[in-house]
This record gives structure tokens, sequence and C-alpha cells, in this order.
């Protein structure tokens, strides 16, 4: 049974051994925001993520599996304040998006993400190859 998230099915089972899955980095610019949705950018879901802020004087901020950036911070679900020089990971899970606010950076800085995808399925048998031809 999938799970949804953002309107994705998610068949992907973070912690199976036989999933194959493959490295993606991307570098957010000081001075932009941006949003990362791993199914249409990659066809993959996240199942493993490392945010690095590369700045040595100035925070940024991020948060998972939303649709939008977050206008109130402060209120409960807002973003994830990350420090000058720190990172964060996120492992065996399911990330569908994360959103990098890079706004308070230098322009020569950047936040960068260190990504482990593993691809959608295509067919029926890839989403579910234990189940039976006809069973429920």
């Amino acid at each position: 049974m999938p799970t949804v998230i953002q309107g994705f099915e998610v068949y992907t089972k973070p912690k199976d051994t036989s999933l194959e899955s493959f490295p993606v980095f991307v570098q957010v610019v000081g001075g932009t925001q941006r949003v990362v949705t791993f199914p249409t950018e990659f066809n993959a879901i996240a199942i493993s993520l490392l945010i690095e802020n590369q700045s040595a004087a100035n925070a940024a901020r991020f948060v998972l599996n939303r649709n939008h950036p977050i206008t109130t911070p402060s209120t409960a679900g807002g973003t994830i304040n990350l420090n000058p020089s720190q990172f964060r990971t996120f492992d065996s899970m399911n990330i569908v998006s994360v959103y990098i606010d890079a706004t308070a950076l230098l322009g020569t800085e950047t936040v960068d993400l260190f990504c482990q995808v593993a691809p959608l399925p295509k067919t029926d048998r890839q989403k579910d190859p234990g189940q039976k031809v006809g069973s429920l």
C-alpha cells in the first residue's frame, strides 16, 4: 500500500536493503530560496539527506515535505534554522521535497544538499514485487 506525500504515491521502503539508489548533489546559492521536489526533478524519492550550511556567519532555514515556503516561521510546522557552518542529516525516510531559504547568506555562500535517492517504480510489478497476480 502506498503512502501519499504531497500528492505523490510513495512505494519506497527506505530500509529495504535490496533498494537501488544513487547520489544527488544540489547547491542553493546565497540570497535565494529553492524548493527541490525529488519526484519531478529526479523521478525519485530521497531516502537520505544531508543539508549543510557553508556560510561561516549567516544562518539558513529549511523545511521538509512542504509544497511552498513558510510565510510565518514562528508558527507550528515552520522552518527549521540551520546555524552557520552546521549540518543536519535525515536517514531512512521518504522525502518528497525540501525547501531551502538561503536569503540571509551572501551570494558567494551556499547551502549544499547531499541526497541518496531511490527511483520511483514505473510498473505495477516494481511497485510490489512480492504480490502475486490477482491477489489483494
